[in-house]
């Protein structure tokens, strides 16, 4: 038996076995042989069905991955008490589902297509999530279970496919900007590629500013010129459009004019070095600028010195804390800014390294390790805070990567900041990141679009 587990355990994994061998390992009193024959390509389907129901989760886990399970055991598993056992299933199914559909007549594929559904209206939100972001670009992903994921009232979940899915049609779209529930639908939907004239419309006739916003930045949106010049007679309560307006592809001829009467002195300059504009438009421009520098309105501007503009912002804050939650949730946005202001120091100085955080973690100084992070990463507070609180390994792995600390220390920020459950880690692999750049790179512009609309 030595010299067998000898053999199992190579680096060859796949090194055949008897069937008479499969079986002593799956009755093995120990859970890591068990494991090793539940990842196995060659295991006999009865014998992985027979672990699907082992009592460790771990060994459940490599079944729920491994593409040899019977359908069966799959479906044996969606209702595994384990999140992580049905996330794990949930990425395996999601993409063995392309070109499946509800009315499926052969019975195995059926069966595949009634796990996914299960699993897309589980409980947990982690591992809806997962089939979200495993379907998000696959053209021929089932389309009942897309449309289910895109209504979805949790935004990492309905997230991935309102921005990417290319099976959502632009009646699916409207249909949900019509019932939108404020979990930021619009904003996502505002940053597919190439929104058109009927999408642009419904989304500029609402009252969500920073769907609205995002949908000015999106280069590639079809915005009417009447819709644009409603949204330009709007701006000047919104200065988060400004920027986006001024660098939009195409204006309408009357635009540049009307924006240069309200936007920032650093906009107007934008303006004036646009190549699209026509001459009257550019003379429209420095006439009204002219008249703005006349009036002085560009001499008004704030010349405090930046630590008493500060100390003014804190004290608002604070107030504002006070009216909303009293006191205490004054102090703690003051502790807040405080670790925020400690981290920015000490990255100055190049002092603000992975031994600071790992120390942080080590003494459960939560708000420096969340500040260290965001600093580090060079992401605003409010992202870090989002991605932390979704509880999500990929999103928590990514913002480790981003901020440039070591893989091993992602597992600990995982566990500590991110309250994943120690189960569901990340691992690195060697010293190397678990994911891929490009699906890190995703999972921070996926978390920081989400800080950026407000989400809550």
């Amino acid at each position: 038996m030595k010299g067998f587990l000898q053999r199992v355990f190579t680096k060859r994994r796949e090194t055949p076995i008897t069937y008479d061998e499969a079986k002593d390992m799956a009755a093995s009193p120990d859970a890591n042989v068990r494991g090793v024959l539940a990842q196995r390509h060659d295991t006999k389907p009865e014998i992985l069905y027979y672990l699907a129901s082992d009592a460790d989760s771990q060994v459940r886990r490599h079944i729920a991955a491994n593409h040899a399970t019977p359908v069966q055991a799959d479906v044996l598993l969606t209702d595994d008490k384990d999140d992580s056992v049905r996330g794990s299933l949930a990425e395996k199914i999601a993409n063995l589902s392309a070109g499946l559909t509800p009315n499926e007549t052969d019975k195995l594929r059926r069966m595949t297509y009634e796990a996914l559904d299960k699993l897309a209206r589980d409980q947990a939100v982690h591992v809806r999530q997962v089939i979200s972001e495993t379907l998000k670009d696959i053209a021929n992903a089932p389309q009942p279970i897309i449309q289910q994921l895109a209504r979805d009232t949790e935004s990492v979940v309905c997230g991935p496919v309102l921005q990417y899915s290319p099976v959502l049609t632009e009646t699916d779209l409207l249909e949900i900007i019509e019932g939108s529930s404020g979990r930021g639908s619009l904003s996502f939907i505002s940053r597919r590629r190439n929104v058109g004239e009927k999408l642009a419309d419904a989304i500029a006739a609402s009252s969500d500013k920073d769907a609205i916003s995002h949908l000015l930045g999106n280069k590639s949106a079809q915005i009417r010129e009447e819709t644009l010049d409603q949204l330009i007679d709007r701006a000047p309560d919104y200065p988060e459009w400004h920027k986006p307006l001024v660098e939009r592809p195409q204006l309408p001829p009357t635009a540049a004019g009307k924006l240069a009467r309200f936007v920032a002195e650093n906009l107007i300059g934008v303006l004036e070095r646009r190549k699209d504009l026509k001459k009257e438009q550019l003379d429209a421009v420095r006439e009204v600028v002219n008249r703005r520098i006349s009036s002085g309105e560009f001499d008004k501007r704030e010349d405090a010195p930046v630590e008493t503009r500060k100390a003014k912002q804190k004290q608002a804050e604070q107030k504002a804390a006070a009216k909303s939650g009293g006191a205490e949730a004054a102090a703690t946005s003051e502790e807040e800014e405080s670790s925020y202001e400690k981290a920015l120091a000490l990255h100055s100085k190049g002092k603000l390294t992975d031994k600071e955080v790992a120390k942080a973690l080590a003494a459960n100084d939560v708000k420096f390790a969340r500040a260290a992070l965001a600093v580090l990463a060079g992401i605003p507070p409010e992202a870090v805070t989002k991605v932390l609180n979704t509880h999500s390994a990929k999103g928590v792995v990514s913002l480790a990567w981003k901020a440039g600390l070591p893989a091993e220390l992602a597992v600990k920020i995982q566990v500590k900041l991110g309250h994943v459950p120690p189960g569901q880690t990340l691992n690195p692999r060697g010293n190397d990141y678990p994911l891929s750049e490009e699906d890190m790179k995703w999972q921070l512009e996926f978390f920081t679009g989400m800080a950026t609309v407000g989400l809550r």
